[in-house]
């Protein structure tokens, strides 16, 4: 008997060790190509996201230096008063004492600056000259005084774009403090761009000054956890703005151009013809800005991690396979005798009697190890429970997507709030109290329509006023510079849709549409087509290209429905969500589209069935 039982040990022992071997060895092997092979493509993907990290830092930098711009040049208060500044100006000595009649004038446009740029200083310093070289700057200094346009280097270019942004190169500004270790390293990049009168014509030029360190602050960062990295950055007339403290040895342009390297799609090239100094290049561009972001990591950096992943994997393939003949030794043994009573026992657990109304009771293994022993009874206890509970699991799925679907409603974007309380700010600088308590309700009512109910979908008008409340509280900033219609068709304000769908989309349109020069337009119209509502918003922030579109449609059509289902958390209540919320309701009924036909236009387009009261929906939802 003891022989017999050596004998079933020791041939379970060469099968599952041979089997096991065999796996271990095509397992190893292919884990060492494929792991050598992804080291390349890790480097890829670091260097990916390392582009796209500084483009979008520096992005929101340079956002940062043409918002307050922006805001001088449209703020009311800062016009009449460097009208009366400039007005006087010209026939006084310059100094600020000798200016009694418009001292008022300047200290309030110091006042309105200083609050544009904020108390986080988000630029260094705002100057804003007249046609003559009066200026009036605020920031680090609050002075009155004249320049001489011939001998600033950045006036002819600016007074050529006609309006829009110049940025300088790095450069100099003694006077101003810097985050540099000597005041001599202090770089600055301004931004300067020519401001109109009502009719058009040129009133003066705004600058803007920021410091290089804030400007590039990330990249400080970035190049501790990656020392081996190197970052250069060009603007849009190619010349070096980081690093602005070292020559450079190569033209980087000019090798992305030879090597016809794509924009975050690396490729490693040789810096010499021994090819000693191979690195993969890796660029991104600043698209609003036509800045190039340029990362480039040694292979010898890349190499490094191989060789140290051959000694490791050595080491791990001799430990794993003498671990793993001794536990197929061992395991032939304990499971020659229980191992059929046990399969006995799991094999009857089907689909079918889980669900069979005739319950079949499984009986023991009686196995002398404990833990298959145990292993059986929970697989008994788990037999019934799977009985007892199926039929609530089923009807538990759905109310759970409908709880999703409720709390991806509550969802607000901060950022929305914080603009509006800043707009709050400076139109309090400008004592616009009446448009302030107007902003303040429409406000109110924005969030109260949010909270107000738990329900999923909602009267069409009701949605519209609902999104016009927030459309109000961005009316009020830009007055005249921005323009909103309504077309709704006549049939179509009872119908049913999704609750909070419209907002998201003219969020979308604020937040990335609206960067070219007032008017700003918006359009909502809602009416019916082929037994389905529709809804387009339109807007003419200039046509998306044809490029951006498909990849935000190939983007939101390849989602995973089930698994983004799970959360309704992608983006906020940006696109994806929209899109999402869309499907989930309507599944292949459902509309989304994007149209960039016409000239300076963008056209989202929504719609779904169409559905006259709640109890119509959910008759044909109920699993919703």
């Amino acid at each position: 008997m003891k022989k017999k039982s050596l004998s079933q040990r020791m041939y379970l022992f060469l099968i599952y060790g041979l089997f096991i071997l065999v796996l271990l060895s095509t397992f190893f092997g292919l884990f060492y190509y494929f792991y050598t092979k992804n080291l390349y493509t890790q480097a890829q993907r670091k260097s990916e996201d390392l582009c796209a990290s500084i483009a979008s830092s520096i992005d929101n930098q340079l956002d940062t230096m043409s918002a307050v711009s922006m805001n001088i040049i449209y703020s009311n208060a800062i016009k009449s008063n460097f009208m009366e500044f400039a007005k006087s100006y010209q026939d006084n000595e310059l100094s600020l004492e000798n200016f009694s009649d418009t001292r008022e004038s300047i200290l309030a446009m110091y006042d309105i600056i200083t609050a544009i740029i904020g108390p986080f200083q988000s630029v260094s310093q705002v100057n804003r000259y007249s046609l003559n070289g009066d200026c009036v700057g605020s920031g680090y200094f609050q002075r009155v005084t004249k320049v001489d346009f011939s001998e600033i280097d950045w006036y002819q270019p600016t007074v050529e774009l006609n309006g829009h942004k110049y940025f300088s190169s790095p450069k100099n500004y003694p006077e101003l403090p810097g985050s540099g270790e000597t005041q001599i390293n202090n770089k600055f990049i301004t931004l300067t761009r020519v401001f109109f009168n009502k009719v058009k014509e040129p009133q003066g030029i705004v600058e803007v000054i920021k410091d290089c360190d804030q400007i590039f602050s990330l990249l400080s960062q970035l190049k501790k956890n990656n020392p081996s990295t190197s970052i250069i950055i060009y603007n849009d007339r190619d010349e070096i703005v980081y690093p602005y403290t070292q020559n450079i040895l190569y033209d980087y342009l000019s090798l992305i151009e030879e090597y016809k390297i794509t924009p975050l799609k690396g490729k490693m090239i040789s810096l010499d013809t021994n090819n000693k100094d191979d690195v993969f290049v890796n660029y991104n561009q600043i698209k609003d800005y036509n800045w190039t972001v340029i990362t480039m990591e040694p292979k010898e950096s890349i190499n490094a991690s191989i060789n140290t992943f051959k000694d490791y994997f050595s080491l791990v393939i001799a430990i794993s396979i003498l671990l793993t003949l001794a536990i197929c030794f061992f395991i032939s043994g304990c499971l020659t005798e229980p191992l059929e009573k046990l399969t006995k026992a799991a094999s009857k657990i089907t689909i079918g009697r889980v669900l069979d109304d005739n319950k079949v009771i499984l009986t023991s293994a009686n196995s002398s190890i404990k833990e298959i022993a145990e292993l059986c009874e929970s697989i008994r206890e788990m037999y019934d429970k799977l009985r007892s509970t199926s039929k609530e699991v089923l009807l538990s799925r759905s109310e759970e997507t409908r709880a999703h679907l409720l709390a991806t409603q509550s969802l607000i974007n901060p950022h929305f709030l914080y603009n509006c309380l800043t707009n709050m700010s400076i139109m309090a600088e400008e004592n616009m109290n009446d448009d302030i308590i107007t902003m303040c309700y429409s406000l109110c009512d924005y969030f109260r329509y949010i909270s107000s109910s738990n329900e999923m979908i909602v009267p069409l008008m009701e949605e519209i006023e609902s999104t016009e409340k927030y459309i109000k509280c961005m009316e009020m900033r830009y007055k005249d510079a921005f323009i909103y219609t309504r077309i709704v068709q006549g049939n179509m304000a009872n119908v049913f849709i999704p609750k909070l769908i419209i907002q998201p989309i003219v969020e979308n349109a604020f937040k990335y549409a609206y960067n070219r020069k007032p008017p700003w337009k918006l359009q909502i119209r809602a009416y019916l087509k082929k037994n389905q509502w529709r809804i387009e918003i339109l807007d003419n922030g200039g046509c998306l290209s044809e490029e951006r579109k498909d990849y935000i449609m190939n983007m939101l059509r390849n989602l995973n429905i089930k698994e983004e289902a799970k959360s309704l958390e992608i983006g906020g209540m940006g696109l994806k969500n929209v899109y999402l919320r869309l499907k989930l309701l309507y599944g292949e009924e459902e509309i989304f589209k994007i149209e960039n036909t016409l000239p300076q236009r963008t056209i989202f387009i929504l719609g779904g069935p169409i559905y006259t009261s709640k109890e119509e929906y959910y008759e044909h939802n109920p699993k919703l």
